[in-house]
């Protein structure tokens, strides 16, 4: 159970779109969310499910570390005489469109079973 109240992000006040739910969570909750996030955290580094490129929501994973990458790459292939090209994705409200039948699949493949599956299904249900 949590209280949800509207947070706006930018933009024009008077713009529904403009605001994002937030779900205050009463303490246990948070502490056991931390808890889940570090086993998946740990059970994706273990595995190593991620390639090194992946840079967002990652711990010790710098901007600067993907800006230096990027612009490390570029500047090689163009010593090199290559081609080089970059696909960037803007991810905002990534989250909403996840389809959570989907998120369990993928948690599944990746080796989330059992009790940590159903606690994850229990968790998306209703959101």
């Amino acid at each position: 159970m949590s209280q949800i109240i509207p947070l706006r992000k930018k933009g024009k006040k008077s713009e529904i779109s403009n605001y994002r739910p937030i779900s205050l969570l009463v303490s246990f909750s948070k502490i056991f969310e931390k808890i889940i996030l570090n086993t998946l955290c740990n059970h994706v580094n273990n595995n190593n499910i991620l390639v090194h490129e992946q840079y967002g929501f990652r711990n010790n994973s710098f901007m600067e570390t993907a800006s230096y990458n990027l612009i490390n790459n570029i500047l090689e292939a163009f010593e090199n005489k290559s081609t080089v090209g970059g696909i960037f994705c803007d991810l905002t409200k990534a989250f909403n469109c996840v389809n959570h039948t989907i998120l369990l699949s993928k948690l599944e493949f990746y080796g989330i079973m059992g009790i940590a599956y159903n606690l994850m299904k229990s968790y998306l249900n209703g959101r």
